[in-house]
């Protein structure tokens, strides 16, 4: 019976997703993950953080390793489980709830929605652009409940900020899709 945990990480969402892709070597992993551009650019992972991912979601039972003997030195080869193929699609098509959020875990899930289908992408951006609007909403009524000159006040309001143009940056990725 797997472990239970709480939640995963963006990084360890970001490895099942690849190894939901094809199996791979924990190398082959690192080099995706840590290589500056494309997934890494918005889910950077340090090699040797690779392996502690991949057996945290070992024993998790989310993905499953075998070793290849073909070639010397013998190496385990990785693949999501599926449990971890549910888990995965689950957390894919979810928006992010916390706006700190979106510049990694919404980047990596629109990384996979697009390898997909752009429509999944697109489906993916609209429901954040629909959190972003609670979340502004939200936000603009703790404002309207606190001193205007207040530290509050000023916290609140670059929350707002950020939250407003995170939803103008969605709202523009997706009229460049039509």
């Amino acid at each position: 019976m797997p472990r239970i945990k709480a939640g995963l990480s963006t990084s360890e969402y970001a490895v099942l997703g690849l190894l939901q892709q094809r199996p791979a070597y924990g190398y082959e992993l690192q080099r995706v993950l840590s290589g500056g551009t494309g997934l890494a650019r918005a889910c950077p992972v340090e090699p040797a953080m690779v392996y502690a991912i991949l057996k945290s979601l070992s024993g998790l039972e989310l993905i499953d390793g075998e070793w290849d003997t073909s070639q010397y030195p013998p190496k385990a080869v990785y693949a999501a489980t599926p449990e971890g193929e549910a888990a995965f699609e689950r957390w894919l098509r979810h928006p992010v709830g916390r706006m700190r959020e979106v510049r990694s875990d919404f980047l990596a899930k629109l990384y996979f929605a697009l390898l997909r289908d752009v429509e999944l992408a697109r489906e993916l951006a609209e429901a954040q652009a629909a959190v972003c609007d609670e979340y502004i909403a939200a936000t603009q009524a703790e404002i309207n409940a606190v001193d205007a000159g207040s530290f509050d006040a000023m916290v609140l309001l670059s929350k707002l900020t950020a939250a407003r143009c995170t939803k103008d940056w969605i709202l523009r990725w997706l009229a460049e899709q039509s």
